[in-house]
């Protein structure tokens, strides 16, 4: 193999690296979107666009984790099977263009996602408990009516039919 060809190679595996860093970047971004969707969903009290919007959050978490996997493995395949962060991996190989460009884009883009989720889950808590009390008043509500016309709760079910 001339020194070309392993140019060549190590040019295809950098490439490889940051191909693989910038879609998970661009994964961590479908899922802000659909996090986004979720709480516009719960704002606008629209249980579709909740769903729908839950079923691309649990997608794009999928692929991430793929995504994840697939950068974890070729991180590997440069540190010849020693497991090390992808921020060290430059320090013991060497540059990988558009390496550290690419790392910094999903470094502040995980950031945000991490906000986002905490913002997130406190909306869908926040709507949980409004449910909660909704439902509790509701049946408090029926009790009460129960308890004032003196009938009890099975009252007004016909157990002969």
């Amino acid at each position: 193999m001339t020194h070309s060809d392993r140019r060549q190679q190590t040019d295809d595996r950098d490439g490889e690296l940051v191909h693989a860093v910038t879609q998970e970047h661009g994964l961590l971004v479908a899922l802000r979107q659909a996090l986004a969707r979720q709480r516009e969903g719960v704002a606008g009290g629209d249980p579709g666009a909740v769903e729908a919007a839950s079923h691309r959050v649990a997608h794009a978490v999928m692929n991430l984790d793929e995504a994840r996997r697939k950068r974890e493995a070729l991180v590997l395949s440069f540190s010849h099977a020693r497991p090390m962060r992808l921020e060290t991996l430059e320090l013991h190989v060497g540059p990988v263009p558009g390496l550290a460009e690419a790392r910094h884009r999903l470094r502040e883009e995980a950031e945000e996602t991490l906000r986002d989720l905490t913002v997130t889950q406190q909306v869908l808590q926040a709507a949980l408990r409004a449910g909660d009390a909704y439902l509790q008043s509701l049946f408090a509500s029926v009790t009460d009516a129960y308890h004032e016309t003196g009938s009890a709760p099975g009252a007004l079910v016909n157990r002969r039919a």
